[in-house]
């Protein structure tokens, strides 16, 4: 169901604060000018497809931008996603949002089965070398600096083809997470939301 976005100020946009307020409303123009976008129910895409079957309370969308180029041939949908801080005992540490990230989503056209893909750092050399589905990229010393998980190495192989490891590494964020679960695809920049951050997810969604 599509909604009206300035309609949203009432019933979607009350508890954010007035900066957070504008930068949605900056977000919104800037992907307009740009894009079609309309602001959609969080349960009308794929989201829950591609979410974990162990809901985090933590981590909650608030809007759903369902994007669609000038063209007509592209779509994707970028997600405001509310993360709540909790003390070292798990308690929530405010009844406020804590902070806001971009996450994004693109159905794809075949099935690729689950893949992680984020920048090595020194954990993931480390776990690298228990995780049955870490996939060795060795030999190919163009994307040997990025940590692969895949749980069908024949299937991650034909998601990592030439173009989209190309793609992968222009991310000009260090921080990315990218998730594959089945022909869905996912980019999280970890991350306060930013138009810049908008602009990394966007512009991986738009070109995979």
């Amino acid at each position: 169901m599509e909604l009206d976005f300035r309609k949203l100020y009432v019933t979607k946009l009350f508890d954010f604060s007035k900066e957070d307020e504008e930068l949605i409303f900056e977000i919104y123009d800037q992907l307009s000018a740009i894009y079609n976008v309309s602001v959609v129910d969080i349960d009308d895409p794929p989201y829950s497809q591609f979410k974990s079957q162990n809901i985090d309370f933590l981590e909650e969308p608030k809007l759903c931008y369902h994007i669609t180029s000038k063209s007509k041939t592209n779509t994707f949908y970028l997600f405001i996603v509310n993360l709540i801080g909790t003390s070292i005992r798990g308690a929530r540490t405010t009844d406020k949002y804590d902070s806001l990230e971009i996450w994004g989503l693109k159905e794809m056209k075949e099935d690729f089965g689950f893949i992680s893909i984020n920048r090595k750092n020194l954990a993931d050399r480390i776990a690298g070398i228990f995780s049955n589905f870490n996939i060795n990229f060795k030999e190919n010393k163009d994307f040997k600096d990025f940590y692969v998980l895949g749980s069908d190495s024949y299937k991650t192989m034909t998601f990592l083809n030439s173009k989209r490891k190309e793609i992968i590494k222009s991310i000009s964020d260090d921080d990315f997470k990218i998730e594959v679960k089945n022909n869905i695809a996912g980019l999280r920049i970890p991350k306060a939301l930013s138009i810049d951050n908008v602009s990394i997810v966007s512009k991986f969604l738009k070109e995979i």
